[in-house]
This record gives C-alpha cells, sequence and structure tokens, in this order.
C-alpha cells in the first residue's frame, strides 16, 4: 500500500466518522433542505452541449419541446452566499457526486460513495456543523408534510392497482 492509499484510507475514517459521507450524510442533508434542486430539462437521450451563435442573423423559430423532453431533477445545491458563507455544496444524483467548496477550493469530493478528495480544516467543517443543526430543524419542520405526502401517494398507487384489478379480472 502506498503513501496516497494510506492517506485515502486515514481521511476516508474521518469522513465517515463526521458523518460526511453518502447520500444520507450531513453534507446531502444540509442540500437537500436548505438548498435547492438543479433541474434539467430536455430528453433523456438527447443533450445539446454545445452554445448557439448569438451573432447569427438567421430568423429562428422559438424552440419547443419535443413529445419526448421533459425536465427532471438532476441533483441538488446549496449556495451558502446568503447566509455569508463562501461555500456550495452540490449532489449530482446521476453520478452519485457529492462536491464541497469553501473558498473557492474542492474541501469534500465523493464520487459513487468512495472518496476522492478530503481536507479537514476547522474553518469549514464548523460551518457544516452549524448548517446541520439548521437543516435538522428543518427536516423536523417538513417531516409531516413529507409522511403526508407519502401516504397520498401509497393511497393513490393502491387505488390504480385495485382499478387496474377490477378492470382487468372483475373483481
Amino acid at each position: 500500500m502506498n503513501r496516497e492509499e494510506m492517506i485515502k484510507e486515514a481521511r476516508t475514517i474521518e469522513a465517515m466518522k463526521h458523518g460526511y459521507m453518502g447520500l444520507e450524510g450531513k453534507l446531502s442533508t444540509i442540500a437537500k433542505y436548505l438548498g435547492q434542486p438543479i433541474f434539467h430539462q430536455g430528453s433523456r437521450v438527447f443533450e445539446q452541449t454545445f452554445l448557439d451563435d448569438p451573432f447569427a442573423e438567421k430568423e429562428e423559430d422559438i424552440p419547443m419541446m419535443d413529445e419526448e423532453e421533459q425536465s427532471y431533477e438532476v441533483g441538488l445545491q446549496f449556495d451558502g452566499l446568503s447566509r455569508g458563507i463562501n461555500m456550495t455544496i452540490s449532489v449530482q444524483y446521476h453520478l452519485r457526486e457529492i462536491t464541497c467548496r469553501f473558498e473557492g477550493h474542492i474541501v469534500y469530493k465523493e464520487v459513487s460513495g468512495e472518496l476522492d478528495g478530503y481536507a479537514p480544516y476547522p474553518e469549514w467543517e464548523d460551518r457544516i456543523e452549524s448548517l446541520f443543526s439548521v437543516a435538522k430543524k428543518v427536516e423536523r419542520q417538513r417531516r409531516p408534510m413529507e409522511r403526508a405526502k407519502l401516504a397520498e401517494a401509497n393511497n393513490k398507487k393502491r387505488s390504480e392497482i385495485l382499478e387496474h384489478l377490477r378492470n382487468k379480472w372483475g373483481l
């Protein structure tokens, strides 16, 4: 085992001890309850990655969505500038990537459940702890609403299944 692997293993243990790792960790909780969702518009099959020419002389039609295009949530983003903290936390669902930037530097990065970088400094870790306590309060306030939404979704799904069985089998 080389030196970098030993450091990575030690940092992984430390990050797990602080509760940062995973989609249920402190960083993801902050992004979920204090941040905003990141939406992607378009088809999941085709993604346009180039920019249109703003100086083009041709007349263009109003862009319209195709039948197969939709908008869907691809992650979460917390921006601490509104709270006076130069920190961003982003969670990307498709890559299972969690990134925390503090004052322009990546201080924590996790990809697919594996730690890719972690620089433990009290300056940002203390802020994470205070933000996490605020996020837990918000979670406690939202919990009854989330349970009600989940119960409503379960009842709707149960009704759909029963209706399908009635129509198909005459029950």
